[in-house]
């Protein structure tokens, strides 16, 4: 599996593509991080995890769900593909990859493999209102051009060769902006993930 540059890309100086699953991504413990970690430090985790997979891969879709993935031993090893052109919805400026891929990991942990589902369809909306409610009162929208709009001064039209030449060079830039994007994403969604899990296993 290679790993696509995004949206957020660092055009400059690509990283060398690699499998998500290597070896250097491996846990030691055969137990996903959640499960071996107190909820704050694996909050920690989850952050810091997410900073270094954007690093590698430079594509907020895949980094935001190979990180909630690897913290709570999510399956999906064809989700990481699919979620290739996501960034942006084609880089579109419509919904952030981060948030995409954040409501993709929520559904693989609350949602079903059976057809016309629909009262476990409707619960799983709770759990993803909630993690896109925290995210916009934090960022100020799920939308990809709202977000560079308002941490970067500018709506940015990514599939024009010089709008994105000025992007990529703009101050702050993609990697700060993107990177605190993935970050804010994967902690709500793991929060979220943790608090859903807490309310149903209470529930007698």
């Amino acid at each position: 599996m290679v790993l696509a540059l995004g949206s957020c890309a660092k055009e400059a100086a690509p990283p060398a593509p690699v499998a998500p699953d290597d070896k250097e991504t491996a846990e030691v413990s055969p137990q996903p991080p959640v499960e071996t970690l107190p909820r704050e430090e694996f909050l920690a985790w989850i952050e810091t995890r997410a900073e270094y997979n954007m690093q590698r891969c430079h594509h907020c879709a895949q980094a935001a769900f190979l990180t909630l993935q690897e913290g709570f031993g999510l399956p999906g090893d064809n989700m990481f593909k699919a979620l290739t052109p996501l960034p942006g919805i084609a880089e579109r400026g419509e919904t952030c990859g981060a948030v995409t891929s954040s409501l993709l990991a929520l559904g693989l942990m609350f949602g079903s493999d059976l057809v016309g589902d629909a009262i476990t369809w409707r619960a799983s909306l709770v759990p993803a209102r909630s993690f896109c409610q925290r995210f916009v009162e934090e960022l100020g929208s799920t939308q990809c051009g709202d977000l560079l709009e308002q941490h970067m001064g500018k709506r940015y039209n990514l599939a024009d060769p010089w709008e994105r030449a000025e992007f990529m060079a703009a101050q702050p830039g993609p990697e700060a902006v993107c990177g605190r994007v993935v970050k804010t994403a994967v902690r709500h969604a793991a929060a979220v993930i943790l608090e859903t899990r807490a309310a149903k296993s209470s529930k007698p």
